[in-house]
């Protein structure tokens, strides 16, 4: 799920492009994310341009 402060998106990566990102997803973890969000066949989409890993604050 990515969420801002407009709203929640639920995200589904496919196995091409999941290798690439996951080693940045990690529980607990933000990520930053620059992304465009556009509607095909009526919903919504995400087109993700950029994505970092921030670092952990607190414990």
């Amino acid at each position: 799920m990515l969420q801002d402060e407009f709203g929640t998106v639920s995200e589904t990566l496919f196995p091409q492009v999941f290798h690439l990102v996951q080693g940045l997803l990690l529980e607990d973890e933000l990520l930053y994310i620059e992304r465009t969000l556009e509607k095909r066949f009526g919903r919504p989409q995400v087109k993700i341009k950029h994505a970092q890993t921030t670092k952990r604050i607190g414990n």
